[in-house]
C-alpha cells in the first residue's frame, strides 16, 4: 500500500500544467491538472470546463494538503516536497489568472486553505496577508445572511464542509480555525433544518444539484451524513453500481472520515426522524430569498431572484424543486426545466410560479404507467397537482416515467399539491 500510494501521487504530481515563473503570458490552465494521463496540452482558445478543468488545482492541491498533514511523516522528503511545490503552483497559476471570487464558495474556501498551506510551508509574509484578506472576504459574505452565494447544494454543501473541515482542522490562525467550526456547525444546522429524514432528502430550491434524489446519485452531502448513520438510513442510493450517477463522488468518504462531521448535538436525530412538518424561509443575500416545505412524504422548495436568473438544458440551478414518496416507494421529482426567467415561493405547499415568457417543466414518476397530464391537471401516481395559469397555449411530450409541460405566452402558473395516502 505504501509504494502503491507514492507511486499514485507521482503520477498525478506528473500531469500537473506547469506554472512558470516570472512570465505575464501565464496559461488560465496552469498549475491546474489534466483529467486524465492521455489529455492533450489545451491550446490557445481552449474552453474551461471542456478543454481543462481550473478547479483541480484546489480539488488535487486541498488532497494534497490532507495527505501532508495525516501520512506526512510517512512520506519520502523528496515526495513531501513535490506535493508542497504542486500546492505552490496550484496557488500560484490561480492567483494568476485573477479568475476566482470568494462568492464562489466551494472553490474559494479550499482556495483559503491552499494559500494557508502555502504561507506557512514558505514563511511567505506576502501570502501570509494574501490569505488574511481572502480568508476573511470568504467568511464575511457568509455572516451577511448566514448563508453561502451556493446555496443549498446536495453536491457543493459537501465540499463546504470539506474545505471547512480544513480550516477547522488545519488553519494556521485561530481565526481560520475558529470560523471552519463555527460556520460548519451553521451549515449543519441549516441543513438539518431543510431535511426529511423520511424522504432521505434535502428540501430545495437547489442552488446547484446533478440529481432532484439523493437516493438515485451519489451526493456528497450524502456522503458526510454517511459517515454518521448507519448505511440504510444514509441519503444514498440503496445499491450502489458502476453505474450510478456521481459514482465517483463516493471516495471522498474517506476524506470526510478523517476531517470527522462536527454536527451539533441538538440536531443528531433529525436525520434519523422528522420531528415536525415545517415551512421555512432563508434570505441568501439582497436580492434573492428561498422558501420551503419539509414533511415525512413531501418537501417543495423555490427561490426567488427578481426574474434575474433562467433555467436551461445544462443548469445545475433548480429553482423549483418538488418531491414526494410515491406509492411504490421511491421518490417522484417536479423541476423547472426551461426557461428565460423564474421566481417561484412556497406557501402552504402550493408553487407559486412566476415566469417570462414561456416556462417548462419536467415531472418524473418512478411507478410505471401512472402519468396523466392536461393543461390544468397532472397526475403521477399518488401526487395530483391542479394547475391555475394565465398560459395562451400549452403542450406536453410523455414516454411512461417522465413528461415535460411547456406553458407559452404568459406569466403566472400556481401550482396546488395533494400527495395521496
Amino acid at each position: 500500500d505504501q509504494q502503491r500510494a507514492e507511486h499514485i501521487l507521482d503520477v498525478i504530481l506528473d500531469n500537473q500544467y506547469p506554472v512558470r515563473d516570472g512570465t505575464d503570458h501565464e496559461a488560465p490552465w496552469a498549475g491546474s491538472f489534466r483529467r486524465s494521463p492521455d489529455e492533450l496540452l489545451p491550446t490557445e482558445k481552449a474552453v474551461a470546463w471542456k478543454e481543462y478543468d481550473p478547479n483541480w488545482r484546489e480539488f488535487i492541491g486541498c488532497e494534497f494538503a490532507l495527505t501532508l498533514h495525516v501520512f506526512g511523516s510517512r512520506l519520502p522528503p523528496e515526495l513531501r516536497q513535490r506535493l508542497h511545490e504542486s500546492i505552490r503552483q496550484a496557488v500560484q497559476g490561480e492567483l494568476h489568472n485573477r479568475r476566482l471570487l470568494p462568492s464562489y464558495t466551494n472553490i474559494a474556501i479550499m482556495f483559503g486553505q491552499l494559500l494557508d498551506e502555502d504561507a506557512i510551508y514558505r514563511r511567505d509574509r506576502v501570502m501570509a496577508g494574501i490569505r488574511e484578506k481572502w480568508i476573511h472576504d470568504t467568511v464575511a459574505i457568509f455572516r451577511q445572511n448566514q448563508s453561502f452565494m451556493e446555496y443549498n447544494s446536495p453536491t457543493y454543501y459537501g465540499v463546504d464542509l470539506f474545505g471547512l473541515g480544513l480550516w477547522r482542522r488545519y488553519g494556521s490562525t485561530t481565526f481560520m480555525k475558529s470560523s471552519g467550526d463555527d460556520i460548519s456547525k451553521r451549515l449543519w444546522l441549516d441543513i438539518a433544518t431543510f431535511y426529511s429524514a423520511p424522504m432521505k432528502n434535502l428540501a430545495g430550491p437547489y442552488d446547484r444539484a446533478y440529481g432532484m434524489d439523493m437516493e438515485s446519485y451519489v451526493a456528497l452531502l450524502g456522503d458526510w451524513i454517511g459517515t454518521v448513520l448507519p448505511r440504510s438510513k444514509a441519503p444514498l442510493p440503496a445499491t450502489i453500481t458502476v453505474d450510478t450517477p456521481h459514482l465517483a463522488d463516493l471516495w471522498f468518504a474517506p476524506t470526510f472520515v478523517f476531517l470527522k462531521a462536527t454536527l451539533p448535538a441538538s440536531i443528531g436525530n433529525d436525520f434519523l426522524t422528522l420531528t415536525q412538518p415545517h415551512d421555512l424561509t432563508r434570505r441568501i443575500d439582497s436580492s434573492r430569498s428561498v422558501s420551503a416545505r419539509v414533511d415525512t412524504n413531501f418537501l417543495a422548495g423555490g427561490e426567488t431572484a427578481h426574474l434575474q436568473r433562467g433555467v436551461d438544458a445544462g443548469s445545475q440551478y433548480h429553482p423549483l424543486a418538488v418531491q414526494w414518496r410515491t406509492s411504490c416507494g421511491q421518490v417522484g421529482t417536479l423541476r423547472i426545466s426551461d426557461t428565460p426567467a423564474a421566481d417561484v415561493t412556497i406557501e402552504r405547499g402550493q408553487a407559486l410560479v412566476s415566469w417570462k415568457n414561456h416556462v417548462t417543466f419536467a415531472l418524473h414518476d418512478p411507478c410505471p404507467d401512472t402519468l396523466k397530464v392536461d393543461r390544468n391537471f397532472w397526475e403521477a401516481g399518488n401526487m395530483q397537482i391542479q394547475v391555475q395559469t394565465d398560459a395562451a397555449s400549452s403542450s406536453h411530450a410523455s414516454d411512461h416515467k417522465d413528461v415535460v409541460i411547456h406553458y407559452e405566452r404568459g406569466n403566472f402558473s400556481k401550482l396546488v399539491f395533494k400527495v395521496l395516502r
